[in-house]
């Protein structure tokens, strides 16, 4: 599986930290995008939740939410004092790493990702008690983020869908389209007072407030986009076996 840069490998203190458990939350995730990808975050959270630079391991996006399918698996780091080399990892696993410093005024600011962490997200480990005491002192006061800015990045994948089918790119169109969809459903419920869930949950929340056209549209992008992928992923395993023959 193709890999895509973060947190670089120390060797002896790596090699000793591959015995550590893993994390008892992993256990908990049900679903899992690739085999690939639930190795590489067991891996990552043993060596990172024994780490003393760890304030917070968190899983945020899909694989926390009720939903029937997961596509990657999307990790929030909070560290404490400096941000780790960068390493390989599956492209379907996604990391953001924050400064525990600044966290607090991302919250206050209403960052979309720090923000959904907190409401929706799950701890795999904590230090001190970081990321318990966050979610207490903003409980009751954590803003919801700009629709407006979540309308002005529904107008830049809108602008990028148009060029990439003019240029022929149709599957990194599909691609585009879903996460302008994603935009616009974000924007609609934000200004409906509403955190938007994981992606898979947004059509029914845009139903919930009487947006059933976007719902539907975001729900057949999601769709078109699903069978591509399972599409070219039969292309690339018979190429494989071919290739071995």
């Amino acid at each position: 599986m193709p890999s895509r840069p973060f947190l670089r490998a120390r060797s002896r203190r790596d090699v000793r930290s591959e015995k550590r458990k893993v994390p008892s939350a992993l256990r908990d995730l049900r679903a899992w995008p690739s085999a690939a990808a639930q190795r590489w975050v067991s891996g990552f959270a043993s060596k990172i939740c024994a780490d003393n630079n760890t304030q917070a391991l968190i899983a945020i996006g899909s694989i926390v939410r009720p939903v029937p399918s997961v596509q990657d698996v999307d990790l929030l780091y909070v560290y404490k004092s400096h941000r780790p080399d960068f390493a390989d990892h599956p492209v379907d696993v996604d990391v953001r790493a924050y400064d525990a410093r600044e966290v607090s005024d991302l919250v206050a600011a209403g960052h979309d990702l720090v923000g959904w962490a907190l409401r929706y997200g799950r701890v795999i480990c904590e230090h001190e008690r970081y990321w318990t005491q966050l979610k207490a002192q903003w409980k009751n006061n954590a803003r919801l983020p700009d629709p407006e800015i979540a309308e002005r990045r529904a107008s830049k994948a809108k602008a990028l869908y148009h060029d990439l089918r003019q240029l022929g790119d149709l599957d990194a169109a599909q691609e585009q389209l879903v996460s302008l969809l994603t935009h616009k459903a974000w924007a609609r419920l934000l200004r409906a007072g509403i955190y938007p869930a994981s992606r898979p949950e947004l059509a029914g929340q845009l139903r919930a407030v009487g947006d059933t056209p976007l719902a539907a549209e975001l729900e057949n992008a999601l769709t078109e986009r699903d069978v591509e992928r399972k599409s070219a992923a039969r292309r690339a395993a018979a190429a494989g076996a071919s290739r071995r023959r």
